[in-house]
């Protein structure tokens, strides 16, 4: 199965976040983490960030939720977020 990266997060409560959001349109996604299998998160925790992943038909619409839900304090202020 092919997935596309959709964002990327600080830690694992951003992720269960986005993973719900995504859930409640019916969006499967799975996060994924730096290293090899996630090896990296072990030593380092999240430090390194968490990836969304979506299938490719999913991302569009995946995205416009992202980007169209306000979060106060601007949550989504993360390395690698496009939105300004």
């Amino acid at each position: 199965m092919s997935l596309v990266h959709l964002i990327q997060v600080f830690n694992d409560v951003e992720a269960d976040i986005v993973e719900g959001l995504l859930k409640e349109h019916g969006i499967v996604c799975i996060r994924k983490y730096k290293g090899s299998r996630g090896y990296m998160k072990v030593v380092m925790g999240t430090a390194l960030g968490v990836d969304i992943y979506v299938k490719p038909e999913d991302y569009k619409t995946a995205k416009e939720i992202i980007e169209n839900t306000s979060l106060e304090g601007g949550y989504f202020d993360y390395p690698g977020n496009d939105r300004d």
